[in-house]
């Protein structure tokens, strides 16, 4: 069958081809113009990405200093040694330079020198400059260098918790060093060079550079002067006491500076324990800003400022302690089994009477008490500069019974961590102020210029300024002539009070496990130095009087010398009067109501622990010459 074609369509033949022609050459010339461009910036980076070869450039991690420009921790250069494979001509040579200059073993460094299928193998990390200087000696074709920076710390062991390490990579780990990682780490940087399609460099290639921008640098509140003298005295008290663990804040309470913390046992940031990772993250952790514990009697100061700020009690007010008190049929008892009597308020203060906190906090109530423990940031925190910052540990209000009421009164049954206390106690004898701790005061950059400026904070007025008038010359007599007697220093008006506590287990007493504490301030208007020391499960002896109040009183020694304060000679003077030597008589054997009797008659007062009808022991020794005013505790 012959088919024939008609011009008709012949004509629509051939239109419909040049229409496709046209349309395939539309096509290629938008894919064109696309290329050329629109889309040239991102097919050329696509190009640079296949011939260019990078290496990182680790920038600069910024600096950590004390509040006068002390150089805490700092970044030095390191190097990181890559081999490329592709300008390797000799394995076995460039091996055996890596391998003698670094000590890493010939196999090892074999292995990666000879890995095929990547642009470039990272050999080892944070070589010293000597290394690097070894291997130019004999240097082989292939290796190459990056620089990096690797973390040290100019005191070893000093701020161990709160400045925190890095990783190898470079990034924070805990402390302070993660709180600011972002602002300190800064940003790496490119070197790169070109190469062909087997990935060997180009002679004469261009090289190109992308600078890293350096961290920035942190200014503590933190004064190393203050923090070196605070980090020997913990540690001397954890040693000669047998302790678990010792614990010191200093703080200024009218900013909330935090002027030193220390924690021991701790280890030397340039020798972190990391291959003993349960070790690490124990004496990693920041127990002052942590961990709660009960208080005890430092905790009879709140109760008092609330009373005081409520109109509940007042200096003149009397109490009466019969040596217990009953609530709910259950003896609830004072530290002295006979009790003290008649007493003012500021007397219930020096003698750490429990029976005038359990009719203060009787007088208070429970809803106002948990409201002001909210006031005073001991159930929410202060959003300290710091990661895991602990809160007080509380009952549910809903199931709180007298008997709780009453212990929370003198410090048992409420938690709260050593920076809540001091913080929270600060607000009671600065005037009222709750002012927010915090550790870093500025941060600036390389050129000196401030990114961040922190101004004290004030959280809130907790109480009345004239409840700081009222309370603190009777926690100066508390040091002067009552249970802190031993943190006293001659010729300074130092206020504080003492803390003793039991510990529990298992919701039970743990028997023979207390944690001694004292909390003091100077001057005693308007004070500047807080200081606070807690020690964990001492040996032997255990009140906060004996244990904690000797510590408390060498820290404000070394920040007299160190701050050059001077000391008040009429004080100094009267103190020597107040202070005269009585030689400590031998007791064991005796009845409380004998040693009572002989301890009064001597100037001497006393503690008891323990049952029974005879001294077992006694503390402090027959025979040792001490000051009039200080205490014996008695063991039956």
């Amino acid at each position: 069958m012959e088919i024939k074609y008609t011009y008709a369509s012949i004509k629509k033949r051939l239109l419909a081809f040049i229409l496709l022609v046209v349309f395939f050459l539309v096509v290629i010339l938008s894919r064109l113009f696309y290329i050329q461009l629109i889309g040239s910036d991102k097919i050329a980076s696509k190009a640079y990405q296949q011939w260019l070869r990078d290496l990182p450039m680790t920038a600069d991690r910024g600096n950590i200093t004390d509040r006068n420009g002390a150089v805490l921790a700092t970044s030095y250069t390191t190097y990181d040694i890559y081999v490329r494979h592709a300008d390797i001509k000799d394995e076995n040579g460039v091996t055996r330079v890596i391998s003698d200059a670094t000590g890493i073993n010939f196999d090892t460094v074999y292995q990666k020198v000879s890995k095929k299928g990547f642009s470039e193998v990272l050999v080892c990390k944070n070589q010293e400059k000597a290394v690097v200087q070894t291997i130019l000696e004999d240097y082989k074709s292939g290796i190459f260098f990056v620089e990096n920076t690797s973390r040290y710390y100019e005191y070893g062991n000093l701020l161990t918790q709160i400045l925190g390490f890095v990783s190898s990579d470079g990034n924070g780990q805990g402390g302070l060093e993660a709180e600011y990682n972002k602002y300190l780490k800064g940003v790496n940087g490119l070197s790169m060079v070109e190469s062909d399609l087997r990935g060997t460099t180009i002679n004469s290639s261009l090289g190109y550079y992308l600078p890293a921008i350096d961290g920035l640098n942190l200014q503590l509140t933190i004064d190393l002067k203050i923090q070196k003298a605070v980090e020997e005295i913990v540690l001397n008290a954890k040693l000669s006491s047998g302790a678990k663990s010792a614990s010191a804040i200093v703080m200024d309470p009218q900013t909330g500076e935090l002027l030193a913390i220390s924690t021991k046992p701790s280890y030397d940031l340039n020798e972190i324990p990391r291959d003993d990772v349960q070790t690490l993250l124990q004496l990693s952790k920041a127990i002052p800003i942590t961990d709660a514990y009960e208080p005890g009697s430092t905790f009879k100061i709140i109760t008092t400022a609330i009373a005081l700020n409520e109109g509940l009690t007042s200096a003149n007010d009397y109490f009466y302690c019969a040596g217990y008190r009953m609530v709910d049929g259950v003896k609830i008892k004072c530290h002295r089994r006979t009790g003290h009597g008649s007493q003012s308020l500021g007397q219930g203060l020096s003698n750490s009477c429990n029976c005038v906190f359990m009719e203060l906090i009787r007088r208070i109530g429970l809803e106002k008490f948990y409201r002001y423990l909210e006031d005073f940031g001991i159930s929410t925190g202060y959003n300290l500069d710091f990661p895991g910052e602990g809160k007080g540990v509380l009952m549910p209000k809903s199931v709180v019974k007298a008997g709780d009421l009453f212990r929370m009164g003198f410090g048992q049954s409420v938690a709260l961590t050593p920076l809540g206390l001091i913080t929270s106690v600060s607000a009671c004898i600065n005037g009222g102020k709750l002012m927010q701790p915090h550790f870093v005061t500025k941060i600036t950059n390389n050129l000196g210029g401030v990114v961040y400026e922190k101004t004290p904070t004030m959280l809130r007025q907790v109480v009345k300024s004239s409840v700081s008038s009222t309370l603190n010359p009777l926690l100066n007599a508390v040091v002067s002539t009552g249970g802190g007697k031993h943190a006293k220093v001659d010729g300074y008006d130092i206020c504080g009070k003492t803390g003793t506590a039991q510990k529990y287990e298992n919701g039970k007493i743990a028997e023979g496990k207390y944690v001694a504490s004292f909390i003091g301030f100077y001057p005693t208007q308007t004070p500047r130095y807080a200081v606070l020391v807690v020690v964990d499960e001492p040996q032997g002896a255990y009140y906060g009087g004996v244990v904690a109040s000797p510590v408390a009183k060498q820290i404000f020694e070394a920040i007299f010398d160190l701050r050059e304060t001077p000391r008040d000679e009429n004080l100094a003077q009267q103190d020597k009067l107040n202070s005269a030597s009585v030689v400590v008589p031998d007791l064991i054997g005796k009845t409380l109501t004998e040693s009572v009797s002989i301890l009064s008659s001597l100037g001497l007062q006393y503690l008891t622990s323990g049952e029974g009808v005879y001294v077992k022991d006694q503390i402090v020794a027959p025979g040792a010459v001490v000051a009039s005013g200080d205490i014996v505790l008695l063991i039956f």
